[in-house]
C-alpha cells in the first residue's frame, strides 16, 4: 500500500497521507523517508489523513518499532484524521497509549478541523490537493 507526503516548511507542518491497507512497513517507510528528507525537522507538525485506508494490519511489534523510528520529536504536534470507525478506533487507542502527549496528539473525523487544531489558518473554499500537493510517494516497506 502506498503513501505520500508534503513538506510545508514556512508552516513547520508535514502533511502525512495513507490509503488502502496500513501496515507496519508503511509506517517504517514513511518514517525513514521523512527522518532522510532535509527539509524536515522533528519540531514540525503533522497532520496524518488516513481518510481512504480501509483496513489496519499492525503487529505489537511492529507499533513498538514504529515508536522507536518516528522522526517528531517531543512537544511536535501531531493530528491524525480517520473517517472509518475501524481507523478512528486504532487511532484512538494509540492517542490513549500515549497519555502523556495529549495535548501534542489528537485524532479527528475531518481534515479541517485537525489542520485548524495544528494552528494553521484555512480558507473557507480551500483544496487539500493545492494546499497539500505530494512532495514524495512510497511503498510499503518490507516489515
Amino acid at each position: 500500500m502506498p503513501g505520500s507526503y508534503a513538506i510545508l516548511p514556512a508552516h513547520r507542518l508535514v502533511y502525512s497521507r495513507a490509503w488502502g491497507v496500513l501496515s507496519t512497513g508503511v509506517l517504517l517507510e514513511h518514517a525513514r523517508t521523512l527522518a532522510a528528507d532535509g527539509r524536515f525537522g522533528a519540531s514540525f507538525a503533522q497532520v496524518a489523513d488516513l481518510r481512504d485506508v480501509v483496513d489496519v494490519i499492525l503487529t505489537p511489534d511492529g507499533v513498538r518499532r514504529h515508536a522507536e523510528a518516528n522522526p517528531f520529536g517531543a512537544g511536535a504536534r501531531r493530528a491524525v484524521v480517520a473517517s472509518s470507525d475501524l481507523v478512528y478506533g486504532m487511532a484512538r487507542m494509540y492517542e490513549m497509549l500515549r497519555r502523556r502527549d495529549l495535548d501534542t496528539f489528537q485524532v479527528f473525523r475531518d481534515l479541517r478541523s485537525a489542520v485548524e487544531w495544528i494552528g494553521l489558518d484555512v480558507p473557507v473554499d480551500w483544496d487539500v490537493t493545492l494546499v497539500f500537493p505530494p512532495d514524495r510517494v512510497f511503498e510499503d516497506a518490507q516489515a
